[in-house]
């Protein structure tokens, strides 16, 4: 069977015999094993081991898909699969590795950014949250607290600031307020007035 045709396959299962590929992926994993070895072409094998390692994260063995999508990057060493590979990481909760795969994909394919960037925000966002609540903020007095020091704020006190401050805001809301009551009384002078004609 050439590899051209096990491709065929693997891509049809689900459409002609969806029981059949959703029950043995073991099965396919024996037809695309079988295709490696006869291959001779590394871009071929390339593309077998990482629809391998697509069948494999099915199942669950995660180490072999993983070792499948390393061998599928040294044999042909593409952004898409370095994408890809960013993403099962990501997905095995190794979120530096998933990190610098995806960033090196956007790196050497820049049509790749978008879907790159969604790893590298949620490899960020998860590292961050698990660093913050391992290493939670905390304020440390490491000196005697002196009660009579002054700061910038007692200095700006005694300066005055804040007391031209606030005569500020108060000024600027009496102009406010007093506007408004003009405006008030010359909508009320300008009412609507009837007049009464004669007949006649």
């Amino acid at each position: 069977m050439t590899v051209r045709i096990a491709v065929l396959l693997c891509l049809m299962c689900p459409i002609f015999l969806p029981g059949v590929a959703a029950a043995n992926p073991e099965m396919i994993i024996e037809m695309i094993s079988a295709d490696i070895e006869r291959t001779k072409d590394n871009k071929q094998r390339s593309t077998l081991h990482i629809y391998r390692a697509r069948q494999l994260v099915k199942v669950k063995q995660w180490d072999k898909a993983l070792a499948d999508y390393n061998t599928a990057l040294t044999l042909d060493h593409k952004g898409w699969i370095q994408l890809e590979r960013s993403q099962f990481l990501l997905g095995r909760g190794e979120y530096e590795k998933a990190y610098k795969d995806a960033t090196a994909a956007k790196e050497k394919v820049p049509t790749l950014a978008a879907e790159a960037d969604k790893v590298i925000d949620k490899a960020v966002a998860v590292v961050r949250e698990k660093y913050e609540a391992e290493n939670p903020i905390t304020i440390i007095m490491d000196g005697p607290v002196d009660r009579g020091r002054r700061t910038r704020f007692d200095v700006m006190r005694e300066q005055g600031v804040f007391v031209a401050k606030a005569n500020r805001i108060a000024a600027a809301n009496a102009q406010r307020s007093a506007k408004r009551k003009q405006t008030a009384k010359a909508k009320s002078a300008c009412g609507p007035t009837t007049v009464k004609r004669k007949r006649g």
